[in-house]
């Protein structure tokens, strides 16, 4: 009976031991920066259903949504009320709203396509003041991530935090929310970067400065991070290996991209033009333009993959793909 207790006692020991060492080794990964995930954002968290308002009928459709052709002003409204003053960079969130990047002005939030109302980034506590970016994105969590040439800003529950870098590392003009939600991908002159909504690294292998000059970024969800650079494209692989893609085909100024979740479809801006590549590796891949003669700035993939956003004279538009 006396060994049958003392095994108990044992066991129990054991029990408890590896329950706070577990519970330890949790508490430590949630406060540390974590490594690259691999899980994605549920489809269950995405608005799938498109706004009845632009829901165009056939493939190549396309209206202004909001904004004045033409017309520089931050003025908040309805549709053609509304203006902007430098329109970049697109982000679609996952209720389906749109946030819009610009470079004079306030962040601006496009609610079922077409109501314009604008973000106030205040001033952060070391009295740093926002004048504009090049592109936005938003984590799961509410954090929004802007980035200008030599700074980024983090904003959740009303409070910014600015972060300068050396003027010699110039930010790429895009930012992109890692496929799990959790963390933000941005670039700089020299490399490619991942910082959660804390402003804590996330452990990736850098890009170095053979590659740089970065004007576009894109993450999937297929784990590859899609980036242009001096009309070239690349990759980054969740295995940390980066390579040049899409070799036989010729860019110029490649100002955005969004690849579908599959990665099977890489959208892009070139020279102000809307291209589609087909990248499944069953089949060969081609390059077809989607949309010229409109001078686009910037894109994004609606939820649904139904539909392109994309920025032109100003204006914001959508187009049915």
């Amino acid at each position: 009976m006396k060994k049958k207790a003392l095994l108990v006692s044992a066991v129990l020991a054991l029990t408890v031991f590896y329950s706070c060492k577990k519970n330890e080794v949790k508490e430590i990964a949630q406060k540390s920066a974590v490594a690259v995930a691999q899980d994605t954002i549920p489809l269950s968290l995405l608005n799938m259903n498109d706004v009845t308002f632009a829901q165009l009928a056939n493939p190549g459709d396309h209206r202004v949504i909001a904004g004045k052709y033409d017309v520089s002003a931050q003025v908040d409204g309805n549709g053609s009320k509304a203006s902007f003053l430098s329109p970049t960079g697109l982000f679609v969130n996952t209720d389906g709203s749109l946030l819009l990047a610009d470079f004079d002005g306030d962040v601006r939030k496009l609610s079922h396509d077409t109501v314009v109302t604008s973000v106030k980034i205040p001033v952060d506590p070391d009295g740093f003041l926002y004048t504009g970016g090049n592109g936005v994105a938003v984590t799961t969590d509410g954090t929004m991530m802007i980035v200008a040439d030599h700074e980024y800003w983090l904003y959740a529950n009303g409070v910014s935090h600015y972060h300068g870098v050396d003027s010699h590392n110039q930010l790429g003009a895009a930012v992109a929310r890692d496929p799990s939600g959790k963390y933000f991908w941005y670039s700089t002159v020299d490399g490619l970067y991942a910082i959660t909504p804390n402003n804590e690294n996330v452990p990736t292998q850098p890009l170095f400065a053979d590659i740089e000059g970065f004007s576009a970024l894109s993450a999937s969800n297929n784990g590859v991070k899609y980036f242009a650079s001096r009309g070239q494209m690349y990759k980054y692989t969740k295995s940390d290996v980066s390579a040049r893609i899409f070799t036989n085909f010729t860019f110029g100024a490649i100002t955005s991209l969004a690849t579908t979740r599959d990665g099977f479809k890489v959208y892009l801006v070139d020279g102000g033009d809307i291209k589609v590549i087909t990248n499944n590796s069953k089949f060969p891949k081609t390059i077809t333009t989607l949309l010229s003669g409109e001078q686009v700035g910037s894109i994004a993939l609606s939820n649904s993959e139904k539909y392109l956003y994309y920025t032109s004279h100003n204006t914001v538009n959508k187009l049915k793909l």
